[in-house]
């Protein structure tokens, strides 16, 4: 197919700051980079136009059919008359544009370097074909995907099924403070000033639940002086959990060691008495819905929901003795295990859904679909 370069064929509109045009009683979106933000009473680009990040998010393609206004961050990509809307639209979405960010901190993209952009321009006719062609091809690729996303929403019904179950028939109840230590590790509540090459200071936001890790390097880091401030309150053991008590309620997470980091004021330290209760048992409990349940009803709706640690120490916990625990714990770990496989399975699918959806635009745009 013939290639021509973007400034032969096609605008670029460029945004502007939307204070003067915004209005609730606006009739026209106002997008940037991300989607829609408010409305506007004028608009800058026709219907048919696809939005490019300026800066910050480039790499995502937006089509609007409609009129709108676009944001200072966000480029209109709006089609001439040699191409149809939608297959310039299609050919952004197969296109890298970070070849073309040449920024070191915040991704961005220049007017002059879209310009330069060649891409294949077939007959309208054709155009429309391979349009066609794409958009039948994805929509059989988002069944198959929105069959996986429901298969991982009922894995997450039958997770909560599981672990209702596993405690459901136990009628002894005892209160948190009776089976665990519950430590605030931040008791001032404020938070140490932050410095490079520092300690990790850990809360409920370095936390990837899914591949069930602490993201370390991510987090907020303190002077070592914090960590040893730390560690002179408390010491973690191989069985120690934290939840969550601010913003975020519960949601239990194993705390690995060794202890070369330091816990935010945000989360509350759960320490089982190894004597009264297993540390799984309990952990399982956090997640269950006889626990998450309490948490939810305790949650004080303030400015954002809060759990403190006072209320933590009463949560009703269901008990009996060790090996009825044991028992418990390796039926439901069997049980998710088995959970934990087949969403590995639906994962990796989804992964290749994407890829393939990648596939789908290359061959497009080589002329081989």
């Amino acid at each position: 197919m013939l290639l021509k370069k973007w400034s032969d064929i096609l605008t670029i509109v460029n945004g502007k700051n939307q204070k003067d045009v915004v209005s609730p009683d606006g009739q026209y979106p106002i997008y940037g980079s991300g989607g829609v933000i408010g409305y506007a009473t004028s608009y800058l680009c026709e219907a048919g136009t696809t939005i490019i990040g300026r800066k910050g998010t480039i790499n995502n393609p937006i089509f609007v059919d409609k009129k709108f206004w676009n944001v200072d961050t966000a480029f209109g990509i709006s089609p001439g008359k040699e191409l149809i809307p939608k297959f310039l639209y299609y050919f952004c979405c197969s296109f890298n544009f970070t070849e073309l960010d040449k920024s070191t901190t915040i991704p961005s993209l220049a007017k002059r370097d879209l310009l330069q952009i060649k891409m294949p321009v077939p007959s309208i006719e054709e155009q429309e074909r391979i349009v066609s062609k794409i958009e039948e091809l994805f929509s059989r690729l988002d069944a198959s995907v929105a069959e996986l996303q429901t298969a991982k929403e009922k894995l997450k019904i039958y997770r909560q099924t599981v672990l209702y179950k596993a405690f459901q028939n136990l009628t002894d109840t005892i209160t948190m403070d009776e089976v665990a230590d519950m430590i605030d590790p931040q008791p001032s509540h404020r938070t140490p000033p932050e410095v490079s090459n520092g300690v990790p200071y850990v809360g409920v936001g370095d936390i990837d639940y899914s591949a069930r890790k602490i993201n370390f390097a991510e987090a907020r880091k303190v002077s070592s002086s914090v960590l040893k401030e730390h560690q002179e309150r408390y010491t973690i053991h191989k069985g120690d959990f934290i939840m969550g008590k601010i913003g975020t309620i519960g949601k239990p997470f194993m705390v690995p060691l060794p202890q070369n980091y330091t816990l935010s004021a945000n989360v509350i330290l759960i320490q089982p008495n190894y004597t009264k209760i297993l540390p799984e048992f309990l952990y399982w409990q956090f997640s269950a819905p006889l626990v998450t349940q309490q948490l939810t009803v305790g949650a004080a709706a303030t400015s954002q929901p809060a759990f403190g640690i006072k209320k933590a120490r009463l949560l009703s916990i269901r008990i009996c003795d060790i090996e009825q625990q044991r028992q418990i714990t390796n039926e439901i770990e069997k049980s998710l295990s088995v959970c934990d496989s087949i969403e590995q399975t639906i994962d990796i699918s989804l992964h290749q859904a994407e890829a393939l959806r990648q596939s789908i635009l290359k061959r497009a745009f080589e002329g081989e679909l």
